[in-house]
């Protein structure tokens, strides 16, 4: 991706782990994710589409991450707090937090430091040039950490309903 070039800092989050998380679920059981699936089956939310606004990190770059922010829609924000019930109720712990919505772009295991630091800061916050996308599925993903970064395999997938049909 284009917009991660731009960074010598971290690592650029390989194109096929680039996602937007909607709920993060932690360490489940099977017993666990097959209630989580049955409860996602029935999903039932219109496509809509997903705008980015510019380069962001969390606070103070904490936590050595990049992404590209998401704007906020009642579509989104809708979606995310359907998925947050649904997943509630087949009797997973979510934490509690406000869902700021996002793309990781770049990883790395620190804070970036001097001219690091200073460059990333140059960016953060411009308008980037980044092309929007319908939201046409919602993933389910398994996650394996391993030494090069975590691998993602899609364990299910629920679409949503073409809001013109």
């Amino acid at each position: 991706m284009r917009l991660q070039e731009g960074f010598s800092f971290g690592k650029p989050v390989p194109e096929e782990n680039l996602h937007l998380t909607l709920a993060f679920l932690g360490d489940v059981s099977e017993t666990e994710l097959a209630d989580i699936d049955m409860a996602l089956g029935g999903l039932g939310w219109p496509s809509f589409d997903v705008a980015f606004e510019g380069l962001d990190s969390f606070t103070e770059m904490d936590r050595g991450l990049i992404f590209a922010a998401v704007r906020h829609s009642d579509a989104l924000d809708g979606l995310q707090a359907k998925i947050t019930r649904l997943v509630r109720a087949a009797g997973i712990a979510l934490p509690r937090r406000r869902f700021r919505p996002h793309v990781t772009l770049i990883r790395a295991n620190r804070r970036p430091r001097g001219m690091d630091r200073d460059r990333i800061a140059a960016q953060l916050g411009a308008r980037a040039e980044m092309p929007g996308f319908r939201a046409e599925a919602v993933v389910l993903y398994g996650s394996t950490l391993t030494p090069g970064g975590a691998i993602h395999e899609a364990l299910a997938r629920y679409p949503l309903a073409d809001p013109l049909a």
